[in-house]
């Protein structure tokens, strides 16, 4: 059954991008357009809650390019991923207290229309990112993770998401945030705005 797709996007705890997506010629089928192009994203009001600890930072920022073909398309299952490197999270506080975050590794997008609907998905690498807490030893440590899939509000060029999971975390040290060591699953909100790509 033929089946079109128009854009996609896909939430990232960090970052994220604005994807347009062409139509599959499968309901599986997934095509992401322009090949090449530089997609980005911004948020305000990210917030991610870990435990005892919730991490609200007023900036964040990605960006990435879209694979070129044929990596930009997939007849089958899975979506395409567009690596976004390493995005920047700023003004970030824990439960009101100041609080660094530092990333690293190479985050992707999953960019899918496998359920016929534009959606994707953040992919975390193991210790992709660290919350430091000034003036104490507490640190949240983000596991490998897979947030989504989310859709993407089309008319609006954005992502809400609301307490969403999942974002595996090991959280070590001792602080005023900082009660005890755990391991869990954080979860998201926030709004992430896209530039279109196209």
């Amino acid at each position: 059954m033929s089946h079109a797709v128009r854009r996609t996007t896909i939430v990232t705890a960090a970052a994220a991008a604005a994807i347009a997506v062409a139509a599959g010629t499968a309901l599986a089928s997934t095509v992401v357009t322009p090949a090449g192009q530089t997609v980005t994203a911004s948020s305000s009001n990210l917030s991610i809650k870990t435990g005892t600890i919730t991490l609200t930072c007023s900036s964040t920022t990605g960006s990435g390019t879209i694979p070129s073909a044929p990596g930009n398309s997939n007849t089958g299952t899975g979506g395409v991923n567009v690596n976004i490197g390493t995005p920047s999270l700023t003004g970030c506080k824990a439960n009101g207290l100041p609080a660094v975050v530092t990333t690293s590794g190479s985050w992707l997008l999953n960019v899918s229309a496998d359920t016929g609907s534009a959606q994707g998905s953040l992919v975390i690498p193991a210790g992709g990112a660290v919350v430091t807490m000034p003036g104490s030893t507490c640190t949240v440590t983000v596991g490998a993770s897979t947030i989504g899939p989310l859709p993407f509000d089309i008319p609006n060029q954005r992502v809400v998401a609301s307490n969403t999971g999942t974002v595996n975390y090991t959280r070590t040290g001792t602080g005023p945030v900082c009660p005890a060591a755990a391991t869990g699953t954080a979860t998201m909100s926030g709004t992430l705005q896209f530039a279109s790509a196209t």
